[in-house]
């Protein structure tokens, strides 16, 4: 990467690293960019570069440009998986099966994204694990990045909608002992995160362990507060109110719910919201 020409013309147009990463990420993520190389999501890259007035291609891998077309509609589909909209992650998916891709990053999300999509879709079982054993034995195959957590979690997934819920929770057990750990440096990573605080809080209260269930929820909620993301928060606090006997509580997380699902347009949760609160 040509880190020294993204460096010399933030400092030729008189901007610190916080003004420029203002709206864009935190400047911490700017700081290891260009202290230590490690670049965040292409998107990031491409706003600090057009900000910049730089190409892409001038400071970024050639391998990541080249997926430019896969990753803007693998950004559609994990914001699918966020709005519970399962049927057109599947169908974007498609989209880009058979195109190319290059970058290690673009490998990762995709397989990520692909066993998501196939977990919450219901598909085999089989098919659910072949895509994230890519990301397990090969394409992060010592463990050191989030996709590795978030295919434990989809496996769990899957086991869970197969009743096995054994199986499930040893999955779950290592994404719960990792969640305090992960990094929250960009958007996509704090989306990440309370993915899995989700998932696997929604695990714990489906066997019945509501305690360890909302302290997952909660942390999830804590991070949606910091970071100011109301897609998760929804959906969190719907759960939630499944999961308080306080008639106050429980209205008070619908009513929460509900707003922020509005907000959002998630059409399917203020369906899931209104026969939740219609039945009880």
């Amino acid at each position: 990467m040509n880190i020294e020409l993204f460096i010399a013309r933030r400092k030729a147009l008189g901007l610190s690293q916080k003004a420029l990463a203002d709206g864009i990420c935190t400047q911490a993520t700017l700081s290891k960019f260009e202290n230590n190389g490690k670049a965040p999501a292409i998107r990031i890259v491409a706003q600090l570069c057009q900000r910049l007035n730089l190409q892409l291609e001038d400071v970024f891998p050639t391998e990541r440009v080249a997926d430019a077309a896969v990753l803007k509609v693998l950004e559609q589909v994990e914001f699918d998986l966020i709005t519970t909209e399962y049927q057109d992650a599947e169908v974007q998916l498609e989209k880009v099966a058979d195109m190319p891709r290059h970058d290690r990053e673009t490998k990762l999300q995709y397989c990520y994204l692909k066993g998501y999509v196939a977990a919450l879709n219901h598909h085999p079982i089989s098919d659910v694990i072949f895509n994230f054993d890519q990301i397990i034995t090969d394409l992060d195959e010592s463990h050191i990045t989030i996709y590795t957590q978030l295919a434990y979690c989809g496996i769990g997934i899957a086991y869970q909608q197969n009743k096995d819920n054994d199986k499930a929770q040893y999955y779950f057990e290592k994404v719960r002992h990792a969640l305090p750990n992960l990094p929250l440096e960009t958007t996509a990573s704090v989306w990440r995160v309370i993915n899995l605080a989700y998932y696997t809080g929604a695990f714990y209260a489906n066997i019945g362990d509501t305690p360890r269930s909302l302290q997952l929820l909660d942390y999830g909620i804590e991070i949606c507060a910091r970071f100011h993301v109301t897609y998760y928060a929804a959906r969190i606090k719907f759960l939630q109110a499944q999961l308080t006997e306080d008639p106050a509580k429980i209205h008070e997380y619908l009513n929460d719910a509900a707003a922020l699902a509005r907000m959002n347009n998630n059409r399917q949760l203020l369906k899931n919201i209104s026969s939740y609160s219609n039945s009880h």
